[in-house]
């Protein structure tokens, strides 16, 4: 399985041409791909030869949380995330390099700000997610996507201008699990 880099980035269903919900197993038998050990080791493995680079995390976290994922990487551009127990594509992570459109409007590079008229912006942790306005039928409903940029704090006037960096799409917590 080769990534779309210039797909639309369709929000809690894919990007890069590749659909949330994908069996690990089913992606893992079309595509080219080498497994790692420990995510540092894929800073010295080569990029350039077009393959996914695998990692399974099993781990618990100093407060109690437990960690169980898959982690296929591909030229520092495009994360898949697996769940290992379930084997479900759960989150793409589609960085630099990446050209694809989120709503058509925003991608990698572009101003925050250049949809403050047609979106409000919600901030959580560090990330924003766009918010439809009041004079939408779907007012106050966030799309269910987040956005990295340059900055990690919200949308402001001292913080106005803010680059995207990144984008993360995930499946609905109510599809994941199951």
């Amino acid at each position: 399985m080769i990534p779309n880099l210039s797909a639309e980035i369709i929000p809690a269903k894919s990007a890069a041409g590749i659909n949330l919900g994908l069996d690990f197993n089913t992606f893992r038998a079309i595509s080219d791909y080498q497994i790692i050990h420990d995510y540092n080791e894929s800073e010295n493995v080569c990029y350039e030869k077009d393959k996914w680079l695998i990692l399974y995390r099993n781990l618990i976290l100093p407060w109690g949380e437990s960690i169980n994922e898959i982690c296929c990487y591909w030229n520092k551009t495009v994360t898949l995330t697996f769940n290992a127990d379930t084997k479900k594509l759960e989150f793409i992570y589609v960085a630099k390099g990446y050209q694809g459109k989120l709503l058509g409007l925003l991608g990698i590079g572009d101003r925050l700000d250049s949809v403050k008229n047609q979106y409000n912006f919600y901030f959580e942790g560090d990330k924003h997610y766009l918010e439809f306005t009041e004079d939408s039928n779907q007012a106050g409903e966030i799309i269910p996507v987040e956005i990295e940029t340059n900055y990690r704090t919200a949308y402001s006037a001292e913080h106005s201008d803010q680059f995207i960096e990144a984008f993360l799409i995930y499946l609905p917590p109510s599809e994941r699990n199951n």
